[in-house]
């Protein structure tokens, strides 16, 4: 068994607390490791390589062993580090709001190509739970880049969430564009809705049973009220169809789906008179977003 002497090295460290994960099954457990590493000595992934026969002083090994200790705990790494990487943006993350995903940043994708295909002064938007605030800033960011007019109003029922969304919005130099995070449910709207030209939403679509059966790190650490609607999964697509039947000719609603959603919203973009959208697949062929025109 190796001494306490033997694993004070950054390498040895590393070696040690990877083979912790691994039994512990958690995915990726070197490059988890290296991250939370890189967050104690605050330094880049490289600078690591670089330094592998380092000792760790006291302050250095106790850091990263609390640390360890979240993550062996199935606590997400990215909450432990306090932020993640969304569309290129720093977002800010903990138990407040849903841990933004990479598929996510596909609806983003989805919705910059036909912003770039509208030929209109003024772009209108209106996202349905902020979250981290992740999509609208991604969005505000890069149609600041394009030059573009534009006013982005995202809600959320959760205090919390709108408090971190408008702190990243400033951690990301944003602070200046027409962007307002409010505290509001969709199915007790107070806002407007004339003049909309994107209605979007990442909304909680895992059902109530779904959700009692999701990996440990999902369920016992992301906040509950953004990743299910306690229901059968559908209640806010139907509520998002319903209030789009009220836009302008010519705008657009997009929504990110579950993996086995199609059949139930295609039914309820029916019942709401909607023919006219596409869905769109992920890089792994799963329908990750939908497009629908008005």
């Amino acid at each position: 068994m190796q001494t306490k002497e033997k694993i004070d090295k950054i390498l040895d460290v590393i070696n040690f607390s990877s083979d912790l994960l691994n039994q512990r099954g958690i995915k990726d457990a070197r490059l988890n490791v290296e991250l939370l590493m890189c967050h104690v000595l605050n330094c880049k992934r490289l600078e690591l390589y670089l330094n592998f026969d380092k000792p760790l002083n006291l302050s250095e090994r106790e850091a990263f062993k609390k640390l360890l200790v979240r993550r062996i705990a199935n606590e997400p790494l990215q909450y432990i580090l306090g932020e993640t990487n969304f569309y290129g943006y720093k977002i800010k993350v903990d138990k407040r709001v849903l841990i933004p995903r990479q598929e996510t940043e596909i609806l983003v994708e989805e919705i910059l190509k036909e912003f770039s295909k509208k030929q209109i002064h003024q772009i209108n938007i209106l996202e349905i739970g902020c979250g981290s605030g992740c999509i609208t800033i991604a969005l505000a960011g890069e149609l600041k880049k394009l030059n573009k007019n534009f006013k982005i109003l995202s809600i959320d029922i959760s205090e919390g969430a709108i408090t971190l969304a408008k702190e990243n919005l400033d951690l990301n130099g944003l602070k200046d564009v027409n962007v307002k995070f409010s505290q509001e449910s969709i199915f007790d709207l107070k806002s407007e809705i004339d003049g909309i030209d994107f209605l979007i939403s990442n909304p909680p679509y895992i059902s109530e049973n779904e959700f009692n059966h999701l990996e440990k790190e999902v369920k016992n650490f992301e906040p509950k009220i953004a990743l299910t609607d306690n229901e059968d999964g559908f209640k806010f697509y139907r509520s998002i169809f319903n209030m789009g039947k009220n836009l302008k000719k010519d705008s657009y609603i997009f929504c990110e789906i579950s993996y086995n959603g199609r059949t139930e919203i295609e039914k309820i973009l029916s019942l709401n008179g909607f023919s006219d959208y596409q869905f769109i697949k992920d890089l792994s062929g799963i329908e990750r977003v939908l497009k629908v025109k008005l």
